[in-house]
């Protein structure tokens, strides 16, 4: 494995700030940049655009700087996010969408041709843009083999540069992730890419059995962090392949306490937090995407029943939240809203990124300075 070329794509700012309760600075942010760069990642992914604005001024304060890790953003298969990019000059693009039959049947109604089209479409648009394209396949691991190699095999031939299989709730297993990547990787000449969710605790050996297996670049965050259980740590990938794996890369080690320090301090998130089944988050739910699927079915973002673990499901409501999370919260707590006042309140969570989690009592202080506002109009 020593004479393997490895890649390291760190997305602590994309998949790490949904991490329940994280909303860094950006401030911290751009210092986090500086820090991944300066160790030696290849690519850095800087987060969605159209989340929030805190997170577009950011993407275009990142994109004029002078950097050797390729930026690459975030973005579903809308015109309206690839339009963002294109405007903030960022140089990659990562595209993403379901394509295992629940997602596309529960969470989109969409049959298997429908987003074969939408996919390729949106590939199609965002070259003739000249963007570079990392395509990621969401919920990969539950998803038919046949059709994932359908459409691998498509998004290349479509130009995509890049393919990404992403284990959406770490239901993978080193085995399994060695069958699977060594038959992808025979079947389409892009570099693929690995994506691994740490719910059972496997994200770190899946990843670097990827690796061994046929893909050229693993995603990973500083200190392990993302949605629920967090996905691959930096620290654990990069030094099991230089001390077990003896892959030799320019990455400066040196640097890694250093990185995990600050990000440990900016987020204030421990290992407790995210530690698979028992940890805090586990079953703990942040991008809106995600909250408005689980609300529909848990099992299109968990693996397991919190209910089987005595866990409860929680939804936290932050920049990252929809409209159906926030919806859903407030009928909770009695707060019927039409669909217009709806967005204007989600308006105005969204231009409050420091606040982290929107308790109970925050949200019905701001429904009730909102329908004041709306009175005394």
């Amino acid at each position: 494995m020593k004479n393997i070329k490895v890649q390291i794509l760190d997305t602590t700012l994309r998949e790490g700030e949904q991490t329940p309760g994280v909303s860094f600075k950006n401030s911290q942010k751009i210092e986090i940049v500086s820090l991944l760069n300066r160790f030696g990642v290849d690519f850095i992914e800087v987060g969605h655009p159209i989340v929030s604005k805190d997170i577009y001024s950011f993407i275009k304060k990142v994109s004029s700087l002078n950097l050797n890790s390729k930026i690459i953003a975030h973005s579903r298969l809308l015109k309206a996010d690839i339009d963002q990019i294109i405007d903030l000059n960022v140089p990659w693009i990562g595209l993403f969408f379901d394509i295992s039959e629940n997602h596309l049947e529960k969470k989109y109604g969409l049959n298997e041709e429908k987003a074969l089209e939408m996919i390729i479409d949106s590939i199609s648009y965002a070259k003739r843009h000249r963007l570079k394209v990392r395509f990621t396949a969401e919920d990969a691991s539950r998803t038919n083999f046949e059709f994932l190699i359908k459409i691998a095999k498509l998004i290349e031939k479509a130009g995509a540069d890049r393919f990404s299989f992403a284990d959406t709730v770490g239901v993978l297993y080193p085995s399994k992730v060695s069958s699977i990547f060594s038959k992808l990787a025979g079947e389409i000449k892009i570099p693929i890419h690995g994506h691994f969710h740490n719910d059972f605790g496997l994200a770190t050996a899946n990843a670097l059995q990827a690796i061994q297996s046929g893909a050229t670049c693993v995603d990973v965050t500083v200190n392990g962090l993302g949605e629920r259980c967090g996905i691959s740590s930096l620290a654990e990938v990069v030094t099991s392949l230089d001390e077990l794996f003896n892959v030799k890369n320019s990455w400066n080690f040196k640097m890694l306490n250093d990185i995990s320090s600050y990000v440990e301090k900016t987020s204030k998130i421990s290992d407790n937090d995210t530690r698979p089944i028992t940890g805090k988050n586990a079953y703990t739910h942040n991008a809106g995407l995600h909250v408005s699927s689980v609300i529909k079915d848990g099992s299109l973002y968990e693996p397991t029943d919190p209910r089987k673990y005595n866990r409860k499901r929680r939804h936290l409501i932050d920049k990252f939240s929809g409209k159906d999370a926030l919806n859903y919260r407030l009928k909770k707590l009695n707060i019927e809203l039409a669909e217009k006042e709806l967005c204007k309140l989600l308006f105005v969570i969204k231009s409050k990124p420091e606040i982290k989690k929107w308790s109970d009592e925050k949200l019905i202080s701001l429904y009730h300075q909102f329908y004041k506002t709306q009175i005394s109009r």
